[in-house]
């Protein structure tokens, strides 16, 4: 009994060895893939304790392009009412990549769907006229939000991220708001939504299908959201969460060479994330 238990012993240590070893393997590969991030500013985070596992250039001031729309999305869900109905105005309508036409009208719950699902520029803008009056008004309210947040290195002119000197943040304040937005059930909700046909009041029956820009719910395992962004100015950015082993991380990439290295490159941050919460 007493040579089996020695055996069971240098069994269970040899295993432990084992494990440790491709563990540390994994980690070194995820941490050379993290070391060769070839996007300007990038950041994971853990989502419920803000704990920050990598980060390259986090407080670099770049340009936040469609990520803006997180914050148009959380003030959409603070300040409005679901069944609020939207006009779209000429104004809104006449913005750069939009579905909408004007005196089209939906639920404020719809159109904010419609704007994080194919980020729709007309949608933030119409949301940012109903909840702020007019867009400065509603940059008011998005710069004091940010504020409240903790993303004080963050300044919007918009809602929807189009190209601006005055419009900016940084990698760490967009998951900063991002990691707030996700503690709110309909902001996960609506990120997470792969698929979704959107009904409007007017015209009535019409309706339009919106697949979401985030390429990461569909290739990455246990993603559950959040934002695309591109412009020429920003180029490719994302901020994306996934989670595993019942953890939640953020990452976000700003200013990536092109619009598929953004996922590419979030995987591969979260990968490293994920491996150092284990480690």
């Amino acid at each position: 009994m007493f040579i089996g238990t020695i055996r069971t012993i240098g069994r269970n240590i040899r295993v432990s060895i084992l494990t440790c070893m491709l563990l540390l393997v994994w980690t070194a590969a995820c941490l050379a893939a993290a070391s060769e991030i070839t996007a300007d500013a990038a950041i994971v985070m853990d989502e419920q304790t803000g704990q920050v596992l990598y980060e390259k250039n986090a407080d670099k001031r770049e340009y936040p392009a469609s990520m803006t729309k997180m914050m148009t999305c959380i003030l959409a869900i603070e300040k409005g009412s679901p069944d609020q109905i939207i006009t779209v105005s000429d104004h809104a309508a006449n913005v750069e990549c939009t579905r909408l036409y004007p005196g089209y009208a939906l639920r404020l719950a719809d159109i904010t769907q419609q704007m994080m699902m194919i980020s729709d520029n007309g949608a933030a803008t119409a949301i940012g006229e109903a909840l702020g009056g007019d867009e400065a008004s509603f940059a008011d309210m998005m710069n004091a939000k940010a504020k409240e947040i903790g993303a004080v290195n963050t300044h919007f002119v918009n809602m929807n991220g189009m190209p601006d000197p005055d419009h900016y943040s940084t990698a760490r304040d967009m998951a900063k708001i991002a990691a707030y937005g996700m503690k709110l059930d309909k902001f996960r909700q609506i990120v997470g939504t792969k698929e979704k046909r959107i009904y409007y009041i007017a015209p009535q029956g019409h309706t339009t299908y919106c697949v979401n820009t985030n390429e990461l719910l569909d290739t990455y395992p246990g993603c559950t959201g959040i934002k695309t962004g591109w412009t020429s100015a920003a180029r490719g950015c994302i901020s994306a969460a996934a989670t595993r082993d019942g953890r939640e991380l953020i990452a976000v990439v700003m200013h990536s060479d092109d619009d598929e290295t953004r996922f590419s490159e979030a995987a591969e941050l979260l990968d490293y994330g994920f491996a150092q919460e284990q480690k």
